[in-house]
């Protein structure tokens, strides 16, 4: 029974599943579609016809808030037309004030002119001679005039203008940095004329922060701009953000820079300096080589009328959700209505087979009465034939075994009782053949009395006699794999297929350091098993994730902090390509790397010198060659050393004295040799050396340094030390190749057998075969 899932509900509930869709009469299908269709026809019209009047009402805010940026930059540039004539008169005035009066009064007429513009609008009043050498600034105190002739304007364009120009006009300068005021400033500059001639410029710097803030008192909202260019786009002042403009122009596309006959205009942008979109108006100055522009924030000018929109969409768009729920809702109805006799019907049949098929028995219990009235299936699982039993509730209970009868009987009070929310019971139960059977008993009180006291329960019954003999093997299995892990010379952890754990054994926990019991941690969830190891151990159950090799099964090899090695097993548990779970298994394998380690070291290094013998070194000769095929670039040599006369010294002093030379020269050449370099004893008195990342020339230095340290040295070779004995050496160097590493020891012996032939105690390097 347990592959079934409970029937009981399906048993008293049968009547109101209306999840079978059975086939609607055509017309009532077809009359449902005209209404959808009409009502999605006429709320189409409603949505296009509101869209419109939507569109004109921003259509017409959008032209009122451009006729007001138009007439507000008109009137701006007339205030700046205005402004300029002003500051226009005031320049030619104090030329020729400079011209008929002595520097003193001068001053005082600057210091009066000043005075009658706002504060801080005019910063410098300056006179500069006919060179740009600077005669007067108003900056300057009075006596100290001629340090300030020691500045020029002479490379400044509102100076040199006025040497080209034939008439004389006012200029209006860009924003530059003042070299006596050291503000940003826009310089109004004329010439100063006696009889016709040139005689100097002055020059009245006009505060451009002070325009920015002109403009800013009129517009105060950052969200709106107001700005003074110069009509070749050039900033000289912005209501806001003026630091960040100063220097700098305004895009080339702009229509007042496409066409200088144009007089005013509009555009649309997303400024660059702030990033706010606005509905820009603008208007040259008149007769001044200036343009006002004024920018009001689309977003703050389209707030209200947006708003409105916005609101009226959604007041619209709740009502057509409503509406649609509405037909919707009736349409249900409507359709319910149709198919309910046939859903009924339906309902039933699908019953009756559930039951059928999942050799299910029904019982319905009349608690008043005593009544138990049974299907055919439930007289089957008991041995009868149908209608055989006794409809009565002695039939069932006399059918118990009678050692669970006390349990099945709790069960069933406890639920009759209202403590249990339904009655569920395994248990054994008798055939009239005797058979003994395990069934799987639900069942749920459906009526009630007033007072709480049953009045009527149904249920079902289910023979799992079978399943409960595969459960007890399970159980069997269970318990031997248990016994088996426990005793598993190393760690075993088991997750299912979500992740929790399953099994883990007590090896496990010693080994990731836990003092748990392997019952604690079993239900946890990876995430909180890898909490109570720790990151470090948490990172090795998850160093064979990273190691992908198309291999289902991985294994990883890893060091913990105190030297020890571990290898670890990763094998999922797979059902065709379903994986159902996980198992890592641990086993501390530092004594076995140890031993393996110390046969590769014996393997790889010669038992009298301790040096790397001859298929070591050979190793590291071909790698240094096969990098050199790489990288042509690299550099290295090849040393073969060779102790002269060795023969001797073995026939003098004994083979053990011998032995005693080999060390001493081994020693010498390891220690007369840099680290990366590499020394090996290729057999008898021969020797070989490495060195990496050098040249021929410094190889040979080093190698007749390591020449002359060997005959200087003595070798010990008596047990006291009193005795000792001179060797020397020969040495062959030839430069690695890409040849290869025989090519290159070939070539080094030749230089060896050189040096030998030459009188040994010498270094020779292979330069060919006539070395």
């Amino acid at each position: 029974m347990g592959a079934h899932d409970p029937l009981l509900s399906k048993l008293l509930l049968y009547h109101r599943r209306t999840d079978v869709v059975l086939p609607l009469p055509r017309s009532a299908l077809w009359r449902a579609l005209a209404g959808w269709m009409a009502i999605l026809l006429c709320l189409g019209v409603y949505w296009f016809e509101l869209s419109q009047t939507h569109q004109s009402q921003l259509d017409e805010v959008e032209a009122n808030v451009r006729l007001r940026a138009e007439q507000t930059v008109h009137a701006l540039a007339l205030q700046v037309s205005t402004m300029i004539e002003k500051l226009d008169y005031l320049t030619l005035q104090l030329g020729e004030s400079w011209l008929a009066e002595d520097e003193r009064t001068f001053r005082r007429t600057v210091a009066v002119a000043q005075g009658a513009l706002p504060e801080g609008a005019v910063v410098q009043v300056a006179i500069a001679d006919e060179r740009g050498e600077i005669l007067f600034s108003s900056l300057v105190p009075a006596g100290a005039t001629a340090a300030a002739t020691k500045v020029s304007i002479a490379d400044r364009p509102h100076f040199a203008v006025h040497l080209k120009r034939v008439e004389p006009a006012l200029h209006i300068s860009h924003p530059v940095l003042g070299r006596i005021s050291g503000q940003w400033t826009v310089q109004l500059s004329r010439p100063v004329l006696r009889d016709g001639q040139i005689r100097g410029v002055i020059v009245v710097s006009v505060s451009a922060e002070h325009l920015s803030q002109a403009l800013r008192e009129i517009f105060p909202d950052p969200a709106d701009v107001a700005l003074l260019l110069r009509e070749d786009g050039a900033y000289i002042a912005r209501s806001h953000l003026l630091e960040g403009v100063l220097g700098k122009k305004v895009p080339d596309d702009r229509s007042f820079l496409q066409d200088r006959a144009i007089r005013h205009g509009f555009y649309d942008v997303v400024a660059p300096v702030d990033g706010v979109e606005r509905y820009y108006a603008w208007r040259r100055v008149p007769d001044r080589p200036l343009v006002v522009s004024l920018g009001l924030s689309k977003s703050v000018a389209m707030a209200t009328v947006r708003d409105s929109v916005r609101s009226s969409g959604l007041y619209n768009l709740l009502t057509t959700v409503a509406l649609l729920l509405a037909a919707q809702w009736i349409t249900r109805l409507f359709l319910l209505k149709s198919r309910q006799t046939a859903a009924l019907a339906e309902a039933r049949e699908r019953l009756d087979f559930a039951l059928q098929g999942g050799g299910l028995g029904a019982w319905d219990w009349n608690c008043v009465t005593g009544e138990n009235r049974c299907n055919a299936q439930w007289a089957r699982i008991l041995g009868y034939a149908p209608g055989e039993a006794a409809p009565n509730f002695a039939t069932w209970y006399t059918n118990i075994h009678p050692g669970d009868r006390d349990r099945v009987h709790a069960a069933l009070d406890a639920h009759l009782r209202g403590e249990t929310r339904q009655y569920h019971a395994t248990y054994r139960m008798l055939r009239r053949d005797g058979e003994t059977i395990w069934v799987l008993d639900r069942g749920r009180v459906v009526a009630r009395d007033e007072s709480g006291m049953p009045l009527r329960a149904a249920g079902t019954l289910a023979d799992i006699t079978e399943r409960h003999a595969v459960e007890l093997a399970l159980d069997a299995e269970r318990l031997r794999l248990t016994t088996l892990l426990q005793r598993f010379p190393g760690g075993v952890l088991m997750e299912d297929a979500t992740g929790r754990v399953t099994i883990v054994n007590r090896g496990m926990c010693e080994l990731l350091g836990l003092g748990d019991d392997p019952d604690a941690l079993q239900g946890l969830t990876h995430e909180a098993l890898c909490a109570r190891i720790g990151p470090q151990r948490a990172a090795w159950l998850h160093v064979p994730d990273a190691r992908r090799d198309g291999e289902r099964r991985r294994s990883v090899e890893l060091t913990d902090g105190d030297g020890r090695t571990f290898e670890i097993d990763w094998v999922p548990i797979m059902r065709d390509d379903a994986q159902l779970g996980r198992v890592w298994l641990v086993r501390d394998v530092s004594d076995r790397k140890q031993r393996e380690t110390m046969l590769a070291t014996l393997a790889s290094t010669d038992a009298l010198t301790a040096l790397p013998n001859r298929r070591s070194f050979m190793s590291s000769l071909e790698a240094a060659t096969a990098a050199l095929r790489s990288n042509p670039g690299r550099q290295g040599v090849l040393l073969m050393i060779d102790i002269d006369y060795f023969k001797r010294v073995n026939d003098t002093y004994g083979h053990a004295a011998g032995d005693r030379v080999l060390c001493h020269v081994a020693s010498l050449i390891r220690n007369g040799l840099r680290q990366q370099d590499v020394a090996a004893r290729l057999g008898g008195e021969e020797f070989s050396a490495l060195l990496l990342a050098v040249g021929l020339e410094d190889a040979r230095l080093l190698a007749d340094r390591l020449r002359a340290r060997i005959a200087e040295s003595s070798a010990e070779i008596g047990e006291g030390g009193e005795d000792g004995v001179t060797v020397t050496v020969s040495i062959g160097l030839a430069a690695l190749s890409s040849a290869g590493a025989e090519a290159v020891l070939k070539q080094a012996d030749h230089a060896l057998y050189a040096a030998k032939a030459g009188g040994r105690n010498q270094v020779r390097v292979y330069a060919g075969e006539q070395t």
